[in-house]
């Protein structure tokens, strides 16, 4: 009896202390907006406060939804995020001369002490401490791992669209999807 109290104990100080996720309401979304300002979602995920990480992937034949448990070191790196406001973690507002972006675009929200903080971003024009978090996560999004997948959740995209749209006005200096142009003949 002894031992299983003691047992009870240590496993229950272990959870205690295991890493929490310190941002609410946490979502990361990978989007298109299409010529009539639809958005068109790659990819969804949310965040709870123990660090499981639910992953909506819009594959080019079905959609598949994974759910994965991130460790203590990935907890710690995502609560980086709420550290200061997601404005200062832009490195710069413009891709380079001659650069150009053809990816989907992301949007970032939670919610720290009450206050709601979001961004649409793409990564070249984002810090490196913004950037390592949000590839660690991409990492783990599109690992697809078939022992992960789980049945569908709910989403509400028509309220993540209106978020993103009006969040996509503020973030007004993303550049458009474009290829690089074709080489000169010669």
């Amino acid at each position: 009896m002894k031992n299983i109290f003691l047992l009870l104990t240590f496993i229950l100080g272990f959870t205690s202390y295991a890493q929490k996720v310190e941002l609410e309401n946490f979502q990361l979304t990978s989007y298109d907006i299409n010529s009539s300002d639809k958005i068109e979602f790659s990819s969804y995920s949310t965040i709870d406060k123990n660090g499981m990480l639910n992953v909506y992937i819009n594959g080019y034949k079905t959609e598949t939804y994974y759910s994965y448990q991130l460790n203590d070191a990935e907890i710690k790196s995502i609560n980086k995020l709420g550290k200061e406001d997601l404005e200062n973690f832009i490195a710069k507002r413009q891709l380079d001369p001659n650069h150009f972006y053809a990816g989907n675009r992301n949007y970032i929200s939670f919610q720290k002490n009450g206050k709601k903080k979001e961004i649409c971003f793409i990564l070249p024009l984002m810090n490196s401490e913004f950037s390592e978090v949000l590839k660690m996560l991409e990492k783990t999004i599109y690992s697809q791992q078939n022992v992960a997948k789980i049945s569908k959740f709910d989403i509400d995209f028509n309220k993540l669209q209106i978020d993103i749209l009006k969040q996509n006005q503020i973030d007004n200096y993303l550049p458009q999807k474009q290829l690089p142009p074709p080489p000169m003949s010669r």
